[in-house]
């Protein structure tokens, strides 16, 4: 499977000889793979595993402990884990450091420390894994996100942990987004963000203060996109707008979604079987789950909106174009490729989804009566954009 550098990803995928594969974790002979809903796929961050540039033994541990639970427990785990750069920088010299060079150079040479160190601690615990490194084309492009699939499938139904990290070496995205769209991919269950906040909060953590976090938002909630706020800190890519965008697109892919603190790594299991931790996003899917639309559509929060006429809507239901020439109104300065909100006379919500005109262009040209135009051009094509959740009660 080609990568975005052209090379085949067969190369960036590690799985045990068959003979080290412990007996314990072995599929037995004849039985069915169990059902994509008992996939569980767990993201943690950076700043919950590496501290002054080394592994903290006391996390790691207790992220394996975590796993290993999910594995006696029926589920199916899939580790998504970021913190390869941040190892690999603590060996290099301290030049450039942000660098995009640098931090390729600090992945390639960190990743093979960090799968290790989980392949290692899974192995005492009589578990398998196996390292995929991918980048979000491999899980959103196709032939190439069926080949991913396939091989994830096939990992786990061998009864291996599949250990993920995106491949920085190639490209320096986010592990939040990408661990969404495989939950997305492998119709996974269960989406685990996990994070150094116990979940969206009311209010940012302060030292000192409890953070009164929210127990449960609704998808595309505007009250918890208001709440969000970027924390990235000294190590890492992801902020909770992020971490709220990959919130979104799990449960879009049919996944129930929860982001909770990594000081409840043990928990997770609990956190899988309804207890109360973190903050929980029910499954919403829309029958649009295919990873691209999502990752076009959710990967970054809106930067304005768009009113648009009752045509407009029958062509949401109908999933065809939004022409720009049904346009009412807009809102924010939003330009092509920006993610916009699409709303009814009533400012419900019809879709999200990524322009393709901006809002300057769109707003001098809604008077033209010329077709050359950008008012009679497409506003958003049916892969760019995802429907609104469901209205309760209907």
């Amino acid at each position: 499977m080609p990568t975005a550098d052209g090379t085949d990803a067969a190369a960036a995928v590690a799985v045990p000889d068959e003979a080290a594969v412990p007996a314990a974790v072995a599929a037995p002979a004849g039985a069915a793979v169990r059902a994509e809903s008992r996939r569980v796929v767990v993201k943690t961050g950076t700043s919950s595993l590496v501290t002054d540039g080394s592994i903290d033994p006391a996390r790691i541990e207790s992220l394996a402990d975590a796993v290993a639970d999910l594995a006696t427990g029926g589920y199916d785990p899939v580790l998504v884990t970021s913190g390869a750069i941040a190892l690999g920088a603590g060996e290099l010299p301290p030049v450039a450091a942000e660098s995009s060079a640098a931090r390729q150079i600090a992945a390639a040479v960190g990743q093979g420390r960090l799968y290790e160190a989980f392949r290692t601690r899974l192995e005492q615990r009589g578990l398998a894994a196996a390292q995929f490194l991918l980048t979000p084309h491999d899980v959103t492009a196709e032939p190439h996100a069926a080949s991913v699939r396939e091989a994830l499938g096939g990992a786990i139904a061998a009864g291996l942990v599949p250990v993920v990290n995106e491949n920085d070496a190639i490209m320096v995205r986010n592990n939040d987004i990408l661990a969404a769209l495989l939950s997305a991919e492998l119709s996974a269950g269960h989406l685990v963000l996990m994070t150094d906040v116990p979940g969206i909060c009311e209010t940012p953590p302060r030292p000192g203060e409890p953070a009164r976090r929210i127990p449960r938002v609704e998808v595309l909630s505007p009250e918890a996109e208001s709440l969000v706020w970027d924390q990235s800190g000294g190590v890492g890519t992801g902020g909770m707008t992020t971490k709220l965008c990959a919130l979104w697109i799990g449960a879009y892919g049919g996944a129930r979604s929860v982001i909770t603190g990594a000081a409840e790594h043990r928990a997770v299991l609990d956190v899988v079987r309804g207890g109360d931790l973190g903050t929980v996003v029910r499954p919403c899917p829309t029958g649009t789950a295919q990873t691209g639309r999502l990752w076009r559509a959710l990967s970054a929060l809106p930067r304005g909106q768009v009113w648009v006429d009752s045509r407009a809507g029958h062509s949401v239901a109908a999933g065809e174009p939004v022409m720009a020439h049904h346009v009412l109104k807009t809102a924010g300065d939003f330009t092509a490729h920006d993610v916009v909100d699409v709303r009814d006379q009533d400012s419900r919500l019809l879709a999200r989804g990524r322009t393709r005109t901006g809002a300057p262009a769109l707003e001098a040209a809604r008077s033209s009566p010329d077709p050359a135009e950008p008012a009679y051009a497409v506003l958003l094509a049916p892969d760019d954009y995802v429907p609104g959740p469901p209205v309760p009660g209907t």
